[in-house]
């Protein structure tokens, strides 16, 4: 399918959230036209007030429940040419199954029978699965591709059902979602005329510019990066595995590039910028920032350890997507403690 060029309207989902803030906040400085769709009014409000130097170009629809079916339909229109849908839970504790199952499946299904029905104009749909989806295999330095799917995830998910602990049933929702749509896609080959681009990132931090008002209100991924850098931590862990690490605002840039990049379309992409230990995240951040207080040290003395690179390669997303150079985990580490402390959170 063609790409979709500016000044071309691009619908959203989930814009209210972390990556759904970034990437909407990335759409509009490309030139497009963003309607977004949030749960609330309020929410919609915040945003309106966050993108309001972007006027008319931003607009937003309430849905309060995205697992039913026809929850989209009114967000739909033969005004929209591309569809974002960065909506989902990723959460892994403390949510029902089957909260998490309408959030990242039901959702998506819904979803692509009201872009068949009401989105005659669409002509590419962009999908923010996860790197999650990949996993799965015992060698703890194996590189994964694109080619990779979390079938062990699956298989316990139809084993133990909503027995499934958390992080399990995150990481089979996002395979399940990913194959039903390119089982839609198939299906439908005939009567629609857009394609579907999957991207993948793996942990995603950096800046925080969605509406939060405590710690306890961040989303998950960047509750984490903070209780990483905060949180003591003994001396002879601190060369320990820590996390894969994407910056939020190189996650934006590869769905503005999916949107313009003909050759993306129908692709799967893998965002992932390496991996690193605690005392890798202390010493970035010390190195970015030195003079920035309440971040732990480490163990200065410790044998410092690198990993080679992420155990997920983007390779194919560098080239196809025709991506600058991943931020640093100094400076993405550094833009989120700020942006939270801003805040007074």
């Amino acid at each position: 399918m063609p790409a979709i060029q500016p000044p071309a309207t691009v619908l959203v989902t989930g814009v209210s959230g972390f990556n759904g803030s970034w990437i909407a906040r990335a759409v509009l400085e490309a030139g497009y036209v963003v309607r977004g769709t949030v749960r609330s009014d309020h929410k919609g409000q915040y945003l309106a007030m966050l993108f309001k130097s972007h006027g008319s170009r931003f607009s937003y629809r309430v849905i309060p429940d995205a697992s039913k079916p026809g929850a989209f339909d009114n967000a739909l229109d033969s005004s929209v040419s591309a569809v974002v849908h960065a909506a989902g839970l990723a959460q892994f504790m403390g949510v029902e199954s089957s909260e998490l199952t309408g959030s990242n499946i039901d959702s998506v299904v819904h979803f692509l029978q009201s872009i068949l029905e009401h989105g005659k104009n669409v002509k590419r749909f962009v999908y923010m699965s996860s790197a999650q989806a990949l996993l799965g295999h015992a060698d703890l330095f194996h590189v994964y591709s694109e080619e990779e799917w979390n079938d062990k995830a699956v298989a316990e998910f139809s084993e133990k059902g909503s027995a499934t602990d958390g992080t399990t049933l995150y990481q089979a929702s996002k395979v399940l979602a990913e194959r039903a749509i390119i089982n839609f896609v198939e299906e439908h080959r005939d009567e629609i005329g857009w394609d579907a681009t999957r991207i993948l990132p793996c942990w995603t931090f950096g800046p925080v510019i969605h509406e939060c008002k405590s710690l306890e209100e961040l989303n998950f991924s960047s509750q984490l990066l903070y209780q990483y850098l905060t949180a003591p931590r003994e001396a002879k862990k601190v060369n320990d595995y820590a996390s894969e690490y994407v910056d939020v605002r190189d996650v934006a840039d590869a769905f503005v590039a999916a949107l313009r990049v003909e050759g993306a379309g129908g692709e799967r992409f893998i965002l992932d910028a390496g991996a690193f230990t605690f005392q890798n995240l202390y010493d970035a951040f010390k190195e970015r920032a030195p003079g920035l207080e309440g971040i732990q040290r480490g163990n200065a003395d410790a044998p410092k350890f690198s990993f080679p690179g992420g155990f997920c390669t983007s390779a194919k997303a560098q080239k196809v997507l025709q991506l600058k150079p991943f931020k640093s985990l100094g400076e993405c580490a550094v833009d989120m403690y700020k942006s939270i402390r801003e805040r007074g959170l």
